[in-house]
């Protein structure tokens, strides 16, 4: 029977368990996590609990673990694999208490995830420095908001999980900043104008914007964060989020397989590494992107699970169909939604893609439709053979459909034209008779 070990039982791992176990084909599957609670927890849910919009984090959740454990041949927690033998397939480990203990492998899963960046600035060591990518370190912080001497909060890192923390935050009456080092905040996934929106957004409901400003050390008093100090000015501070990336965890593997530029496992379209034999899914792992021809990170569930389930259905040797994913993003400020997919134009740029784009404002609905809203749509595409590369979409309304149509048309390589001429559904409850997506994409018609 084929032996399979899955180290790490977060998303990835729990995934690659699960659709192993989907297969009905027999195996001895193995999971070892270093941790006993929390796993499978999704982050995302840490803004929610914060700003009390839910009542408990106990349903996000992205398995059933006691259902997993029951049907894997064994499962490890509270076990660190300390060592892997990768040329005698031997996992080495050791459990919390101290006990070793060893086993073989025919195929090996690494599901090890990825850590939060620490911000390497002086007295980054002083208590109230939280990171929140755990429902541990999201129960520590949950915990602190509830102490009077916690009013001045300063979230450092405009990402989508900045933004979102420091509206959680603000909903729990604290005075909040929002440190952000580049010109303006999620400026991953969106262009300026789109992030200026996010920000006039977030003025508007009170939160600080330090935007363009450096931090470069820590105050604290008695081993106690008291302020953060730019190089433009002094902030008194109580508490302080770190909301600043993420690296691969490849300690175990780094050595012996080839990784990319950011220490994640270099896989193929099945996750294989330079190893046959040995998978890599989720954070530790790259993703081939379709657009750019060439490995990305994209650190997401949905690329953790889409990753597990090419790796799983290899293992079994079934037909694994994927050449290539592109990343996509949504974030909720204070009601306004954002969507986005692929490429920004300034990461176009970056990778010397020439391209051109079209905005396009229009109601999501028939004018004489109750709670209608507006909706701003930007779409790019390269310049010279007009295939779709991005794009954002900014509105109160929900239109996480039609972003996911836009990612399907980027993934596809599907040309701006082509999209002007395709044949969308209309209902007055949905959408326009000439949906938002073809007005927009044959409004590029005039440039």
């Amino acid at each position: 029977m084929l032996k399979v070990v899955i180290v790490g039982a977060n998303h990835a791992g729990l995934a690659t368990a699960r659709y192993l176990l989907e297969s009905g084909k027999p195996l001895e599957i193995t999971l070892i996590d270093k941790n006993d609670s929390s796993l499978g927890y999704i982050a995302g849910a840490t803004p929610l609990l914060i700003g009390k919009k839910i009542p408990s984090y106990k349903s996000f959740f992205s398995a059933d673990i006691e259902t997993i454990a029951k049907q894997v041949t064994h499962f490890y927690t509270n076990s660190e694999v300390i060592k892997i033998d990768f040329g005698c397939k031997r996992i080495f480990a050791r459990e919390n208490k101290g006990r070793r203990f060893n086993f073989k492998y025919d195929k090996l899963v690494l599901a090890t995830g990825s850590s939060q960046q620490d911000l390497l600035v002086e007295n980054s060591e002083l208590n109230g420095i939280y990171k929140m990518k755990s429902l541990k370190e999201a129960l520590l912080i949950n915990q602190k908001l509830s102490t009077r001497n916690c009013r001045n909060v300063a979230v450092i890192g405009g990402g989508y999980i900045g933004v979102e923390m420091a509206e959680a935050f603000q909903l729990r009456n604290k005075n909040v900043r929002l440190f952000e080092i580049k010109d303006h905040v999620l400026n991953t996934h969106y262009d300026k104008e789109f992030a200026q929106l996010a920000q006039r957004k977030l003025s508007e409901n009170g939160i600080e914007l330090q935007v363009g400003e450096e931090i470069v050390r820590f105050e604290g008093r008695n081993g106690k964060l008291t302020g953060i100090i730019t190089r433009q000015a002094s902030y008194p501070v109580d508490m302080a989020i770190l909301a600043i990336g993420f690296l691969p965890n490849t300690q175990l593997g780094r050595n012996y397989l080839t990784c990319f530029t950011n220490g994640a496992y270099v896989v193929n379209s099945a996750q294989q590494t330079s190893d046959p034999d040995v998978y890599a899914v989720g954070d530790c792992a790259t993703s081939y992107s379709k657009t750019l021809k060439d490995q990305m990170v994209d650190f997401s569930v949905a690329n953790a699970l889409r990753g597990s389930y090419a790796a799983a259905k290899s293992i079994v040797d079934e037909k694994v169909i994927s050449d290539g994913t592109v990343m996509t993003n949504a974030v909720k400020i204070y009601g306004l939604n954002f969507f986005a997919t692929d490429l920004t134009t300034e990461k176009a740029h970056k990778y010397g893609i020439e391209i051109e784009y079209v905005d396009h404002e229009d109601w999501v609905l028939l004018p004489a439709m109750l709670n209608n809203n507006k909706a701003k749509i930007r779409l790019i595409y390269t310049k010279m053979d007009r295939r779709l590369v991005g794009a954002q979409v900014c509105s109160k309304a929900d239109l996480s459909g039609n972003v996911s149509a836009l990612t399907l048309a980027v993934q596809k390589e599907m040309t701006i034209d082509e999209l002007s001429f395709s044949k969308f559904f209309f209902y007055p409850y949905f959408n326009l008779p000439n949906d938002l997506l073809i007005k927009a994409a044959q409004a590029s018609e005039s440039r």
